[in-house]
């Protein structure tokens, strides 16, 4: 879907924003859960690494 890892920070957060919805319907454990906002943290920090890895610096 992404086969350009080469975004910058406004893309990649536009992204997350984007999917806003199915980031927080992962980040429970159970259906009913409360949002588990460590699993949130991760899954987000993944899908910015995984968008920036060949931004060259």
């Amino acid at each position: 879907m992404f086969n350009n890892y080469n975004l910058s920070d406004d893309d990649v957060i536009e992204i997350i924003n984007r999917y806003e919805n199915l980031i927080n319907k992962y980040s429970r454990i159970t259906k009913d859960d409360p949002i588990d906002e460590d699993l949130r943290a991760e899954i987000v920090k993944k899908i910015y690494t995984s968008l920036t890895k060949n931004r060259k610096r």
